[in-house]
């Protein structure tokens, strides 16, 4: 498919992907393969191939593919907008269709891509639980995920694996954030659970394991800026707060503490009241 030119919530669009890596004449990118035009209803009036065309890197029509492409582009969970349907997942795992959707809900909402069409596959009493947070009902797991396109400007999927296929589904995922504002970034690795009812087809909790290496929370590099800038103190803190994670994820206070993120994020993140309103954020 053609390369996209945008996209919402501040995702790296695959042209700019492209792009860098032209690093010098003799590395990056030369030629793109296109099968099929960017669908209106992915990308509006997405001018990828002519920008790439701009920078020098050759662009291929490739025909008769373009029916295969758009089929497998919006096979899984196209009545729900479902962007990540190619999954990926480890040696001897098959899932179903319902499971592949129940994945590709998730991986959108990690991505950024949120939306009522695909929170709707959640049940009303559904949770949502990190090392921060245990959200429960749907007016507590909205807005975390909502809350993703308020709080970071690049969401980068580095790597996801479903490793089991039963109930909960275990999928390992790996992310790239960046911090709007501070553009402060951190790559997160996670183990990922997915709970759900099989009669009804509503997903029902979502736990977020985290693991990886600790976060920066070192004072150099600090510009003066930096230290009167409140939003840069609210992520200073929340990098010690993954590190005492480590050691006080049993204690009475911290589950309080992520009881209280659970009530004070919808206060501050809206959640659309319709598809329309949705459709303007750049949800789909």
């Amino acid at each position: 498919m053609e390369p996209c030119q945008s996209r919402s919530a501040g995702n790296v669009p695959c042209v700019k992907r492209i792009l860098d890596t032209v690093s010098d004449e003799d590395r990056g990118i030369k030629t793109v393969y296109i099968g099929v035009k960017e669908p209106q209803t992915f990308v509006a009036a997405n001018a990828g191939q002519s920008k790439l065309e701009q920078a020098g890197i050759v662009c291929v029509q490739v025909p008769g593919l373009e029916e295969e492409i758009l089929q497998i582009a919006t096979a899984a969970g196209s009545d729900l907008g479902i962007e990540n349907t190619n999954i990926k997942t480890a040696t001897g795992v098959t899932l179903d269709e319902q499971q592949k959707k129940f994945v590709g809900v998730v991986l959108d909402l990690f991505a950024g891509r949120p939306s009522l069409k695909k929170l709707a596959l959640w049940d009303d009493d559904g949770v949502f639980e990190d090392n921060i947070t245990i959200a429960t009902g749907r007016k507590q797991f909205e807005p975390q995920w909502y809350g993703l396109q308020t709080a970071f400007a690049e969401i980068e999927r580095l790597h996801h694996e479903v490793v089991s296929a039963g109930n909960p589904i275990g999928m390992d995922l790996k992310t790239r954030y960046v911090t709007k504002g501070i553009k402060k970034e951190q790559t997160i690795e996670s183990r990922i659970n997915i709970f759900y009812d099989k009669d009804t087809g509503k997903i029902t909790k979502v736990q977020d394991k985290w693991g990886g290496e600790l976060p920066d929370s070192s004072f150099k590099n600090v510009s003066v800026d930096q230290l009167f800038d409140p939003w840069w103190w609210v992520h200073y803190g929340e990098g010690w707060a993954w590190w005492m994670w480590s050691f006080t994820w049993d204690t009475w206070w911290w589950q309080a503490m992520r009881n209280l993120n659970s009530v004070s994020v919808p206060k501050m993140v809206s959640v659309p009241k319709n598809d329309e309103e949705d459709a303007k954020r750049g949800n789909q």
